[in-house]
């Protein structure tokens, strides 16, 4: 029994003859049978099959550099448990509830700040940017704990918020780089995870521990954080454009597995285009093929803040207590949490099965009609007020569910990857810059206007804003965004690229994908063909060897 391996195909046969294009395995010997490949009927019976690069060394780089978003993460969470504490009279700091506005509105200003400085840390190294901002993010930690007055946890959130906004691009670049194509969707969903992961940390933790000890509790989630990205690779995408053409192949062989072949994935990431000078990639912004994915992304980031997320998780015990709901309130943040962060693993699962658009286009229409009901909740609470203790009191619970599981398998996930789905490699620093800016000045927004809000509007008046801007975003994302799944990092720098036709001068842009087209010519009667998902068995003529 022969076995031969050739571009990512295995080749099995029982008395093969000379093969051009294959070689033997790599040691030489005569390799054990893998479990996967039946044994040959027959000595004209040729067994191809696809091989594909390994899930796990992708799946552990993506969670141990990502282990800095979950303590980055307990920070999103951790003015929902502590604002209470910190205003409770007994309370060593005292703060009134404008304060406590600030402290949870400067987190998303500060990423305002961090989402500016995306691009120039993420141009030193995703992995590097992730490694470094780890140490700011203790500080900021450390700084709440030993808070003497209110401008200790001011400077402190705005702190904790600068880190957000810079891990948030660079984890999600770095995850959709590390990640191939069949597996991009999944692994791209792992930023996200591990700040959930964090938020349903820090609201469990927060159960029990009040505003001080709580901080401490975040600055030791983060500590693991300065370890774990030095024993992993850098982006191959970011080396290949730095022209370290040795380390990206490393990179490759590391995260793939060392039975693939990385030749073909290696050339694509040759023919990207290098990223030019600031100036000249200021005025390529301008182009069609890098304004138009710049536009979508800021837009569907913007999108996913003004839907309300970040003021409902904030206030989540606000809304809660002003709904008379019949479940305790501390408990009901803490199913929030562990619902967001089931919801994401969900998410994992479908955007590489069902693709972004319908994702998007379900979250959103979800969310929309999860806020009216919760609005109107509100709006008829006084006609409503004789049934609670029944399981009307469970509605606002489960709207604000329903509203969370939708955002979490969709808009959350999606808004994240597209940074490094549609944006071309050489604009991604600056695009994320960008982005970074838009997407937390809009979720700065959010929160320090959602107290005013309802104020103005009253409570369901509010939602029903938010509830709205939803809807608004389905026909945006049916007529605007196309779909990216499964598309190679080749396949992203060709996108949006517009050609022109010289002959009849008709502009066109190409979207989609182009598979491989495989032929085989085989020294006997019988051959079976393999792809990624089709088998055909065909009569074909008789060349001397095998070419692939």
């Amino acid at each position: 029994m022969s076995k031969y391996y050739t571009s990512n195909v295995c080749l099995q046969d029982g008395n093969l003859g000379t093969i051009s294009g294959a070689s033997s395995t790599r040691d030489g010997k005569e390799p054990t049978v893998p479990a996967w490949i039946p044994e040959s009927r027959n000595s004209t019976d040729i067994l191809i099959k696809p091989l594909k690069p390994r899930l796990f060394p992708q799946l552990m780089a993506a969670l141990l550099t990502c282990w800095v978003n979950l303590a980055s993460g307990a920070s999103l969470g951790y003015a929902t448990p502590a604002l209470p504490s910190l205003q409770h009279p007994n309370s060593r700091l005292h703060i009134t509830e404008s304060q406590g506005s600030w402290v949870a509105g400067l987190v998303m200003l500060g990423a305002l700040g961090g989402g500016m400085l995306t691009g120039p840390c993420i141009s030193l190294g995703r992995r590097r940017a992730l490694w470094l901002i780890a140490t700011p993010l203790t500080f900021a930690w450390v700084l709440i704990a030993l808070a003497q007055n209110v401008w200790f946890l001011y400077v402190a959130h705005f702190i904790l918020g600068t880190c957000l906004g810079i891990i948030a691009d660079a984890s999600q670049l770095y995850v959709s780089e590390t990640a191939s194509a069949q597996w991009r969707g999944a692994l791209g969903c792992i930023p996200a995870l591990m700040f959930n992961v964090g938020i349903l940390t820090c609201y469990t933790a927060g159960a029990w521990l009040d505003w001080e000890e709580l901080a401490f509790f975040g600055g030791g989630l983060t500590l693991p954080a300065l370890l774990f990205p030095i024993i992993l690779p850098e982006s191959p995408s970011y080396l290949v454009a730095q022209e370290n053409m040795k380390e990206a192949i490393a990179a490759l062989h590391w995260l793939r597995g060392a039975t693939y072949d990385i030749t073909a994935e290696y050339q694509e990431l040759l023919h990207c285009e290098k990223g030019p000078g600031v100036l000249e990639r200021l005025q390529g912004l301008c182009d069609h093929e890098a304004f138009l994915p710049l536009f979508l992304t800021g837009a569907i980031r913007a999108l996913s803040r003004f839907c309300g997320l970040r003021a409902i998780l904030c206030y989540t015990q606000t809304i809660l207590l002003s709904s008379h709901s019949s479940l305790d309130v501390e408990v009901a943040t803490v199913i929030t949490g562990a619902v967001q962060l089931i919801a994401t693993l969900v998410a994992c699962g479908l955007l590489d099965r069902l693709g972004r658009r319908k994702l998007l286009i379900a979250s959103q229409a979800i969310m929309g009609l999860s806020l009216v009901g919760l609005a109107c909740y509100h709006y008829y609470h006084e006609d409503l007020r004789n049934t609670h203790g029944t399981l009307v009191g469970w509605l606002p619970v489960v709207a604000i569910m329903v509203y969370i599981i939708a955002n979490s398998i969709g808009l959350a996930p999606v808004s994240g990857i597209l940074i490094g789905e549609l944006v071309p490699q050489r604009h991604r620093s600056i695009a994320s810059s960008i982005t970074g800016a838009i997407s937390w000045l809009s979720a700065f927004i959010v929160t320090k206007t959602f107290l005013d809000l309802r104020s103005i509007l009253n409570l369901h008046g509010t939602l029903w804003l938010y509830g709205s801007i939803c809807l608004t975003g389905i026909p945006f994302v049916y007529f605007f965004l196309p779909e990216t799944r499964g598309i190679s990092q080749y396949g992203i720098e060709v996108l949006f690229k517009a050609t022109k036709d010289h002959s009849n001068k008709i502009t066109e842009t190409k979207m989609g994908q182009s598979k491989c087209l495989m032929v085989l010519h085989v020294h006997t009667e019988k051959a079976s063909i393999c792809d990624e998902c089709l088998t055909q068995s065909s009569e074909i003529s008789s060349p001397d060897n095998i070419s692939v």
